[in-house]
C-alpha cells in the first residue's frame, strides 16, 4: 500500500508535531516495511503563516497526493483537506486552540480555534494521542467514538541516561548551563504554566543555589513572562536558552537535577516522558493527559498552585532518596512507551481505512 505522509512539520526547528512525524515515519519503515511511505512537504523550512498553511493543506498537499497516487493520506497534525484526494487519517494532538483561544494572536486564533475543529470532520479516521484527547473530541466536537483510535507517543531512543563527562561538559559549555539547575522544556506561551513555575521558583530560590533553566523557543505573549522575571529580581537566576538542538536535548535533560512541567493543558506531553527516559525526577501538573503519561513515576500538582509546586520542588531537592526512587520509576515508566508500538498501531489504522 502506498501511504502519503505530510512531513512539512519536520522541516526547520521541529517542535512536538515535527518530532512525532519524524519518529513515527522511522518506526513505520522498521515495523511495517511492506508499505511504501511517500514523504510530502512544501519544502519551506520556516514556520508557515496561517494563509500559507491553509494553502498547503487545502490545495498543494491534495494535488501532490493525487500525483503520487497514494492510497492513504496521513496528516500528522493540523487540519484535513475538504476535498480528500484519498482516504485520510488525521492525528489530533489536542484541542488547545478551541479551549484556549485567548492565548492565541488574532490571525492564528481563526486557524486554531475555528478552522481546525471544523476540519476534523473531513478525516476518515482520527488518531488521538491520549484518552483525554479522545474525550475532548467526543465531548466538544461530537466526533463518533468509532472514528477515533487512541495511540500514545513515545520518547525517542536518544533520550536515555548519558554519563560521558566529555559530552556533558561540551553541552553545558555551549548552552552556558549552571552546575545545578531545575529544568523546563517546551515552547514559551501562557498555557505552559511558566508564570506558576517562576513564582514557585521565587519562593525557594533563597534557600537553594540552583538556577532555573527554561529551554524552548518563544511562542506568543511571552513579554509578561520576561517582565515577571525582572519584577521578581530573578534575571540572574533564570536562564532562557531559546531552542535547543535535537541532538543536544537529551544531554540537557541529563544535566538537570529535576525536571518541572507545569502545563495547564497537553494532548500528550512528550517532555515529561523524555525526562523520565533520561532518568531525571519529574514534577508535572495533573492537568489533561499528563497523568496518563507520568502515572506514579512523578509528582503531580495543580498547574495553578504556586505553593504546591514550590513544596514539590523543595522536597525533591532535599530528599535524595525520593529523587532516586523517581528516577527508577521514571525509567521503567518510559520504557512502556515505544515508537515501534506506536507505528504498529498506526499501520493497522491505515490498513483498516484502505
Amino acid at each position: 500500500m502506498r501511504i502519503a505522509i505530510d512531513t512539512q512539520s519536520t522541516l526547520g526547528r521541529k517542535t512536538g508535531i515535527g518530532l512525532y512525524t519524524a519518529n513515527l515515519l522511522r518506526a513505520l519503515r522498521r515495523v511495517a516495511p511492506e508499505h511504501e511511505y511517500v514523504e510530502l512537504s512544501w519544502g519551506r523550512t520556516e514556520e508557515l503563516r496561517t494563509d500559507r498553511r491553509l494553502r498547503w493543506e487545502q490545495w498543494e498537499l491534495p494535488r501532490r497526493v493525487r500525483a503520487a497516487r497514494a492510497q492513504v493520506l496521513h496528516l500528522t497534525g493540523f487540519g484535513a483537506p475538504i476535498r480528500r484526494p484519498c482516504p485520510t487519517v488525521l492525528t489530533v494532538h489536542d484541542l488547545i486552540g478551541y479551549l484556549f483561544p485567548a492565548n492565541l494572536p488574532p490571525v492564528a486564533r481563526f486557524y486554531w480555534a475555528r478552522w481546525l475543529p471544523f476540519s476534523v470532520r473531513f478525516a476518515g479516521r482520527i488518531i488521538a494521542d491520549s484518552e483525554h484527547t479522545r474525550g475532548d473530541l467526543q465531548r466538544l466536537l461530537s466526533i463518533q467514538e468509532e472514528r477515533i483510535t487512541v495511540i500514545p507517543l513515545a520518547a525517542d531512543e536518544r533520550f536515555r541516561p548519558i554519563t560521558d563527562p566529555v559530552v556533558r561538559a561540551d553541552v553545558r559549555d555551549r548552552y552556558d548551563l549552571p552546575s545545578s539547575f531545575i529544568l523546563y522544556v517546551g515552547t514559551l506561551e501562557p498555557r505552559k504554566g511558566l508564570d506558576t513555575l517562576v513564582n514557585a521558583f521565587a519562593a525557594l530560590a533563597g534557600d537553594f543555589p540552583h538556577a532555573l533553566v527554561i529551554a524552548g523557543k518563544k511562542g506568543w505573549y511571552t513579554l509578561p513572562l520576561f517582565r515577571q522575571v525582572e519584577a521578581l529580581g530573578l534575571r540572574h537566576r533564570i536562564r532562557f536558552t531559546d531552542y535547543v538542538d535535537d541532538a543536544d536535548l537529551p544531554v540537557v535533560y541529563n544535566l538537570a537535577d529535576i525536571f518541572v512541567f507545569p502545563s495547564r493543558y497537553e494532548g500528550f506531553g512528550l517532555p515529561p516522558l523524555e525526562a523520565m527516559a533520561c532518568g531525571v525526577p519529574v514534577v508535572s501538573s495533573n492537568a489533561a493527559s499528563l497523568p496518563e503519561v507520568v502515572g506514579d513515576a512523578g509528582v503531580l500538582v495543580s498547574p495553578d498552585n504556586v505553593e504546591a509546586l514550590a513544596a514539590a520542588m523543595r522536597q525533591l531537592l532535599v530528599n535524595e532518596a525520593q529523587r532516586m526512587d523517581l528516577c527508577a520509576r521514571g525509567l521503567t515508566r518510559a520504557s512502556r512507551f515505544t515508537w515501534e508500538e506506536t507505528a504498529r498501531q498506526t499501520a493497522r489504522v491505515y490498513e483498516g481505512l484502505a
